[in-house]
């Protein structure tokens, strides 16, 4: 958890595609927040090995921390996928570990 007293890390995740409807709202409920849309997405990118995705995500959590302990709101918002990830399926849960909160957004 990555919490300080005045920054925060939360996870939005949804089912649908993430499109700038999503963002606005997300912006819209968290002013002021970094919001980052889409993170996760190049780590499934079969042409990167498994273990280099893995090695960024963990820079990326290390980064998110960095960021909230400097007092930043940070959002994440992430689409579930539903193919098979293999050996990458638990990124998203691993992300969604390292969060203070986790939001599913229902689907449109």
């Amino acid at each position: 958890m990555m919490t300080t007293s005045t920054g925060q890390f939360v996870v939005y995740v949804t089912n649908d595609p993430i499109n700038d409807a999503t963002v606005n709202s997300v912006k819209e409920s968290l002013p002021g927040a970094v919001i980052l849309a889409d993170l996760l997405d190049p780590l499934y990118d079969t042409s990167i090995p498994t273990r280099v995705a893995a090695h960024t995500l963990g820079r990326i959590k290390t980064e998110l921390e960095a960021m909230v302990g400097r007092g930043s709101r940070v959002v994440v918002i992430c689409h579930r996928r539903s193919e098979d990830l293999g050996t990458r399926s638990h990124f998203l849960a691993s992300l969604c570990a390292s969060a203070d909160r986790v939001h599913i957004l229902k689907s449109t």
